[in-house]
């Protein structure tokens, strides 16, 4: 699977460290001047921009846009100031290490998970595999690690150092070796415990709360849940972090929906009698070909296959 460290591409990278500096606090004037300037410059840097604020809006960051909006037309030249020279100069330099300045001392780099399962092993922070979609800021300071869970989910193993977790409305601390699987959607968020033990803070709360294995604590508009779940489900919500995906009585419609979630090659249910028949079962994600012959094998239909598409007939 193909491995999308935004990072990479040096406009997107000066884009998401403008949004991350407006989320911490107003520009001062001379800094929205210069990033006025570095938006009119090229209609790419706009394009990053609105990109990379509609990630970060869709985390629920609104105040990060506060009084800030995209010049209504660019000028036709419009000289960069010295200090965005420089700041993208950096970037394009140092693409390959991805290395983005964010306040003094910090450093931060964008994951996106755009093909299917992305692998991240970071030095400072330890193993993370985001799901497709899924996008992730990570923030290296002088104290512990920090990431920044934007949208989708993502499974973390804490290597060496404790690391914090922060999502809309709900703040985790994992001690080393601690493990979980995160999700953030919007104002929803939710954290389920693999391993170890975590620390909890969600928002309005002064104590941190202690979840253990098999714990599971959900943020939904400002109200609080907390579960545990059977190692059964355990085994059953976590299935995607090791490729799988298992299905008990899923409407094939929906089954189908899920593989394809993770592949280019997209399965086609074209006979409408098996539109409302369930599967059981335990699938690879990534092998959208194998899926489609079991369903063809189960339902008895026929399976055209082409580069781009599977016909189940």
């Amino acid at each position: 699977m193909k491995s999308d460290d935004l990072s990479e591409n040096p406009i997107d990278a000066i884009a998401f460290e403008w949004v991350a500096r407006l989320d911490r606090a107003p520009l001062s004037s001379r800094e929205d001047a210069t990033l006025k300037a570095w938006l009119a410059q090229d209609i790419r840097h706009r394009g990053a921009f609105t990109r990379a604020r509609t990630i970060w809006l869709s985390a629920g960051r609104v105040a990060a846009f506060q009084g800030t909006a995209l010049p209504a037309e660019p000028p036709a030249s419009a000289p960069l100031s010295r200090r965005a020279f420089s700041r993208f100069a950096l970037a394009a330099g140092l693409a390959a290490a991805a290395v983005i300045p964010g306040k003094p001392a910090e450093a931060s780099r964008i994951y996106q998970a755009r093909s299917g399962l992305l692998h991240v092993q970071e030095p400072l922070c330890g193993d993370l595999i985001l799901d497709q979609e899924t996008v992730l800021r990570v923030r290296r300071g002088p104290g512990a690690p920090c990431l920044d869970l934007l949208r989708g989910q993502a499974h973390l193993t804490a290597r060496k150092a404790p690391v914090r977790l922060n999502m809309d409305g709900l703040s985790i601390d994992l001690p080393d070796g601690a493990s979980l699987i995160a999700h953030a959607c919007g104002a929803e968020s939710d954290a389920l415990v693999l391993g170890g033990h975590i620390l909890t803070r969600c928002a309005g709360e002064k104590e941190r709360r202690v979840l253990h294995r098999r714990d599971w604590i959900r943020y939904e508009h400002n109200r609080i849940s907390l579960s545990v779940l059977s190692d059964d489900d355990l085994e059953r919500v976590t299935a995607w972090s090791r490729g799988l995906l298992e299905f008990q009585s899923v409407n094939v419609t929906d089954a189908i929906r899920q593989i394809n979630r993770y592949n280019t090659q997209k399965i086609v249910l074209k006979n409408p009698a098996c539109a409302n028949r369930r599967i059981s079962g335990i699938f690879s994600l990534s092998d959208p070909v194998i899926f489609a012959r079991i369903l063809s094998e189960i339902f008895g239909t026929k399976t055209l296959i082409a580069p781009t598409e599977i016909s189940l007939l």
